[in-house]
């Protein structure tokens, strides 16, 4: 599993060996330019930029792009403001775009339901993990079985009405002191989707259901759907609230590590969201919506060095 890196102070980053280097820019170096860390390229999978006094090289960016590494950006108030993404880093991105662009609308519909589906039965789930009452499970679960082609009964919106009412114990989902570290945890699991979009050829402002022509993110907007759960539980379960503290940040950013099951199988998110992109892919190519395998939250269970012995992953 790939790392996100996360870089708050100020530092200069630049290449060497294939690796990002990372050297202190503090005042109490004097001019140094002692390296603090080097990482393998190939084991990055998001890089975090979350302070304006970090410096990196033209060569680190070139080479992070060929790496397929998604680079998100934070503005003054520390929350993410900016994405940058490689171009064109499938083999067969140009005919990934021409099926994309010529997806029918009755599997775009298809796939919208699907992606809905799974989005309500992660909130059911999440709600009933974090000790919900059972009534509010059930109420939030049923919308699932309501939910037609193209959502066009509109199940999601009262459905996340009622679930947010229930599973958040200070505020709301727009105000209060959890609505911002529930954006930043949607940004860095974003960043993630993004990067794996790109990664797998998708012209991610085309997207499956958003279809706004100011958002550059349509594609990964409909994506993050189903994942938008883990992120809930975590805020709620660790009782993140504004203003977020550097401990509180490192917490949502782990939040690509919770396990989730897709095809049968337990994994991180970052190998969920590979999983569920190369789907997707074959559903279109293949015109069958239910080719695309949707994740399932299970709980709050990071993926972790001994369990990755343990499964015989290294």
């Amino acid at each position: 599993m790939r790392q996100t890196v996360t870089i708050r102070n100020p530092r200069h980053l630049s290449l060497r060996n294939n690796r990002l280097v990372i050297r202190d820019k503090g005042p109490q170096n004097h001019g140094s330019d002692a390296i603090l860390a080097e990482i393998p390229l190939s084991d990055i999978w998001v890089v975090i930029i979350d302070s304006p006094q970090i410096t990196m090289t033209s060569a680190l960016v070139s080479e992070m792009n060929d790496a397929g590494i998604g680079v998100m950006y934070c503005g003054k108030d520390h929350m993410p403001n900016g994405l940058c993404l490689p171009l064109g880093a499938h083999s067969r991105h140009a005919e990934i775009v021409e099926h994309q662009l010529a997806i029918p609308k009755t599997l775009r519909n298809q796939l919208w339901k699907r992606i809905v589906v799974a989005k309500i039965l992660n909130q059911a789930r999440a709600l009933e993990l974090s000790g919900g009452d059972v009534a509010d499970v059930a109420k939030v679960r049923h919308y699932a079985s309501e939910v037609h082609s193209n959502d066009r009964t509109h199940r999601e919106a009262p459905a996340a009405a009622d679930y947010f009412a229930a599973m958040l114990p200070l505020g709301t989902r727009r105000q209060g002191p959890m609505a911002g570290p529930l954006d930043y945890g949607y940004a860095v699991v974003r960043a993630g989707i993004a990067q794996c979009a790109v990664s797998h050829g998708w012209l991610v402002s085309r997207g499956i259901n958003h279809h706004s022509a100011d958002n550059a993110f349509n594609l990964v907007d409909d994506l993050i759907e189903p994942f938008r759960a883990a992120v809930d539980l975590l805020v709620v379960a660790e009782n993140i609230l504004d203003p977020l503290t550097p401990a509180d940040k490192s917490k949502l950013t782990s939040v690509t590590s919770v396990l989730m099951r897709i095809d049968g199988k337990e994994c991180p998110i970052q190998v969920a969201v590979d999983v569920f992109c190369e789907s997707l892919r074959r559903a279109i190519e293949l015109k069958d919506g239910d080719m695309l395998l949707t994740p399932e939250l299970i709980g709050l269970e990071m993926e972790s060095l001994e369990r990755m012995r343990a499964k015989g992953r290294i």
